[in-house]
């Protein structure tokens, strides 16, 4: 039972120190332009792999994500095996 109260004082008291070293470090400068680009990448990746593990015969939106996740999926090409029902270890739902 102390040790939720003592978690929340300590928390509490390094409010302020942390609010008064945020005013005094210089500001860094952000880089959240890139984070959509990110996000596109891990999804072209992710979508090559489950494309190449379940066999899909859509080759155009294979090569679009193949280009999109470049060079991420080409070690998805040699490593996950066409048709296999399994992308890095995780077992894909099969197609019905």
């Amino acid at each position: 039972m102390k040790v939720p109260g003592r978690m929340t004082s300590l928390v509490v008291s390094c409010l302020p120190a942390c609010a008064a070293a945020a005013e005094v470090l210089p500001e860094a400068p952000r880089s959240a332009g890139n984070v959509g680009v990110s996000g596109l990448w891990v999804l072209a990746n992710i979508c090559f792999a489950g494309m190449r593990a379940q066999n899909s015969p859509r080759a155009g939106w294979r090569i679009v994500a193949f280009l999109f996740g470049f060079p991420g999926t080409l070690v998805s090409y040699f490593v996950v095996a066409e048709g296999s029902e399994r992308a890095w270890g995780v077992e894909i739902p099969r197609k019905r």
